[in-house]
């Protein structure tokens, strides 16, 4: 492969043969690139097998111990023709010497039991682009670069807003790069070994090479015996290594977090990607361009549906020349009470966080916490020069995107990956103090629980879970049907959300620079240092800007409802939203009036979504019925039918049509044991036990009670033990106990309450929050109501339980060693 030479072997080692390491070293002995695919039968989860063989341990270990690497494909390679027998992995690479890592896929093009496998490899390493050289910047340097600057007094045109974003975009990358010294780039090998196993190592080499040469028994003895002590001491040297690593490790989230990362340090394959014309692309740039081609097409307006009635396209044009009527007029006179003062800017600037990536600028949250005060003054006359033009500079309204897989999805296609938008942190901070501006003129509805302080996903489920558990104990039955907004924030129609932004009291200055902000935004997607090229982006909301939230609500916030056509006798449908997400639910006694009442709604639905150039995914949208009996009808929407579930997710909450919850149990005991499986090696390590149990709560526990306020209640005895079973094997875990110690001991010498006594606790706070909070329409959220005996719980009773039961044990930490 170009002038580098690969040594290519393919191996074979039949069942029930015995597994010589050695064979393997004799390969792998030349520093020269070496590959070999093959079926060993040796299975283990690192190369994504099922199961782990003895086989499969020993070349794990082998592996470890000589430095070659082993990799498999992330799906099986080996089908069964019996049905009874699991897909696996067994055909494996194993490589040594690469520059770059191996990218092995499955062919599913040839009828066989085992699989072949297309093993892509780079001797050049040009499927990665090198990174340059790292710098370390001496803030106190920059701040003295800066300490002279100023720009011209007032900023009236849009010419003049161009250029003073240039020249202080220019001048702090200036002061950056004076004030940047090189630092030198530590990789995340291992530590070199010390002189005397090197020379065993070398010693080990020799004898090998002798004894394939001589066959002498006596050669094959030494090398045994050194071989045998190679690995102790070897052994012995990596667990001290680690230990030093813990050592060093302490109670910050940092050090944990750091700590935890060294389990996942390898460096991932790369993985091609399909373009137009099927054919697999590696290189960063190819890929880079086939994503941005992917994503053009996402950022552009829903379009028509074929059954679009004149009246709607009246609609459109109407608003598109009211827009276009507006926009070309000249820009309104803003009041003094908008603009903003340089101690303003200062405060918002501390505010930004330290660790955000940049964007395509280049400037991190860091260059603007370290301005000087006059600097400050001068992009404070930049702000104001934008709020006096109503324009927004064209640099700021590119994008970095970067992507990072989906989990479980094939990562050979664009959509498998979820794009993440890097905008410049200048920009950010005007965004900041715009907000601040706009927010009270547009208030969000009162179902609306995203986008606001002192609301989140927990409170939305309660209130929901309580609907449906009230409703049911009231024998009554209650349809739910969980919308899919296809595309939400990309396919924002700019000039419905300009016509929105019209009728709200927002003074028009402003909304004239909030369409500014939104036109004419243009991306690009780096894949690790490569770029593809720009490309525009005709609808949607910004990602990665702190007003896109807020400009969503208001786009979406006139959703429908029934209010305007019920009878006097008539409930109207409950609406529950978290940023796109939205759901409805309907009640009755009668299951006909329930499903009734939600089919008029999803008919009404159609011409609000038709006239905003929006759409719903009718596939991945949901119905479910709490009631035992049967659906006695299909939901339809558009024509086609809304699958009834038994079982529907939302908000990461799984519930199911009898309310008993076990769906949600599984999966966040799911969560939990893969949580804790990963955190093995630290949950038993010699970290001292304080800082292993709060690595527990951080990593563990959280995925074990996420959101349990809403859902903990309606949970039987036998769910909330199995809750309670995952926290006593991390316990045990963390402190080392034996069989005999009571898991009741653990918890009091660790002060770690138990699940259910820790759920009260989180419920007694977001209650306390949520009536004592600013917002009214939440006070006595999920309220309590007479239940038959054999009834339904409701969420506030855990606050009863708490009152009546011991008091909760505090949550400080656990015990020091």
């Amino acid at each position: 492969m170009g002038d580098t030479e690969l040594r290519v072997f393919a191996g074979y080692r039949p069942p029930g043969q015995d597994f010589h390491p050695e064979d393997l070293q004799c390969i792998f002995v030349q520093q020269r690139p070496t590959i070999m695919v093959g079926d060993l039968n040796a299975k283990h989860p690192t190369w994504g097998s099922n199961t782990m063989t003895p086989v499969g341990r020993k070349l794990y270990e082998d592996a470890e111990l000589n430095g070659y690497v082993v990799v498999g494909p992330s799906s099986p390679t080996h089908i069964p023709s019996d049905p009874r027998c699991r897909p696996d992995v067994l055909d494996i690479v194993v490589h040594s010497g690469l520059p770059s890592p191996v990218n092995v896929e499955v062919i599913y093009d040839l009828d066989t039991q085992h699989l072949p496998l297309l093993v892509t490899v780079d001797l050049q390493d040009s499927i990665r682009v090198q990174k340059g050289p790292r710098r370390r910047i001496d803030w106190s340097h920059y701040a003295a670069h800066l300490k002279q600057f100023e720009l011209p007094l007032p900023i009236r045109t849009v010419q003049e807003v161009e250029e003073a974003t240039q020249v202080i975009s220019n001048h702090i990358k200036m002061a950056m790069e004076e004030a940047s010294i090189p630092i030198n780039i530590t990789t995340a090998q291992r530590n070199p070994l010390p002189g005397p196993l090197r020379a065993m190592l070398r010693r080990k080499r020799d004898l090998r090479k002798l004894w394939a040469r001589t066959r002498c028994p006596r050669v094959k003895r030494d090398l045994n015996r050194l071989a045998e002590e190679l690995s102790f001491k070897l052994g012995a040297f990596r667990g001290s290594e680690w230990e030093t690593n813990i050592d060093r490790a302490d109670d910050s989230d940092l050090s944990l977090y750091r700590l935890c990362r060294q389990l996942s340090r390898a460096l991932p394959p790369v993985h091609p990607l399909f373009n137009e014309r099927g054919e697999r692309c590696y290189a960063a740039k190819d890929r880079a361009e086939i994503l941005g081609t992917y994503l053009e097409g996402q950022f552009i307006p829903n379009p028509l549906v074929s059954t679009t009635t004149n009246a709607v396209s009246e609609h459109h044009v109407k608003v598109e020349n009211s827009v276009r009527e507006f926009l070309t007029s000249s820009v309104p006179r803003l009041e003094g009470r908008y603009y903003i003062s340089p101690s303003e800017t200062q405060k918002v600037a501390m505010r930004l966080s330290k660790g955000k990536a940049p964007g395509p600028d280049g400037i991190p949250s860091m260059a603007i916490r370290g301005m000087p005060w006059k600097c400050l003054v001068a992009l404070t006359r930049l702000f104001n020069g934008i709020l006096r033009t109503g324009h927004f500079p064209e640099a700021w309204k590119l994008g970095k995107v970067i992507v990072l897989p989906k989990p479980g999805k094939d990562r050979r296609r664009p959509s498998s990956y979820r794009p993440i938008t890097l905008l410049s942190h200048v920009a950010k901070l005007f965004e900041r103090l715009l907000l601040r501006r706009i927010v009270p003129h547009l208030p969000l509805r009162v179902e609306q629980f995203g986008f606001r302080s002192e609301h989140s996903t927990t409170l939305q489920l309660t209130r929901v879970l309580n609907l449906l558990a009230s409703e049911l104990n009231r024998g009554r039955c209650t349809v739910g049907v969980f919308l899919d907004i296809e595309k939400a924030f990309d396919r924002v129609w700019h000039e419905g959300l300009v016509a929105k932004l019209l009728s709200t009291s927002l003074p028009r200055a402003l909304v004239r620079l909030l369409a500014a902000f939104l036109a004419n935004r243009q991306f690009f997607v780096a894949v690790e240092n490569a770029e593809s090229g720009i490309r525009p982006i005709k609808a949607g909301v910004p990602q990665g800007s702190c007003l896109s939230p807020r400009l969503y609500a208001v786009f979406t916030g006139d959703i429908p409802t029934l209010h305007e056509s019920l009878q006097e006798w008539e409930e109207d449908v409950v609406l529950a939203l978290y940023a796109d997400d939205s759901a409805f639910f309907a009640s009755s006694r009668r299951q006909s009036l329930a499903i009734a009442k939600m089919q008029r709604l999803l008919d009404l639905l159609p011409e609000w979504l038709e006239k905003w150039k929006m759409a719903v995914n009718v596939g991945k949208t949901a119905a479910i019925l709490t009631s035992r009996r049967r659906p006695l009808r299909q939901l339809q929407f558009r024509g086609q039918d809304i699958e009834w579930k038994t079982s529907v997710c939302y908000l990461g909450c799984h519930i199911n049509r009898s309310l008993r919850m076990i769906p949600m149990v599984n999966h966040v005991v799911h969560q939990a044991a893969a949580a804790r499986s990963m955190l093995y090696p630290v949950l038993v390590s010699h970290l001292p036990t304080r800082t292993k149990l709060r690595v527990y709560r951080a990593y563990v526990r959280s995925r074990l009670t996420y959101a349990a306020p809403a859902w903990c209640t309606l949970c039987s005895a036998t769910q909330r033990k199995r809750l309670q079973v995952q926290q006593n094997r991390c316990l045990r875990l963390i402190v080392g106990a034996s069989r005999y110690v009571r898991n009741d001991v653990i918890h009091r010498d660790t002060l770690t309450p138990t699940v259910e006594e820790f759920v009260r606790h989180l419920a007694s706070r977001l209650f306390a929050r949520a009536d004592n909070g600013p917002h009214v329409h939440i006070h006595g959220i999920a309220p309590l109501h007479a239940r038959p005996p054999e009834g339904r719980p409701l969420a506030r009773e855990l606050l009863q339980q708490s009152s009546s039961s011991q008091p909760v044990i505090p949550d400080t930490g656990g015990i020091s060693d």
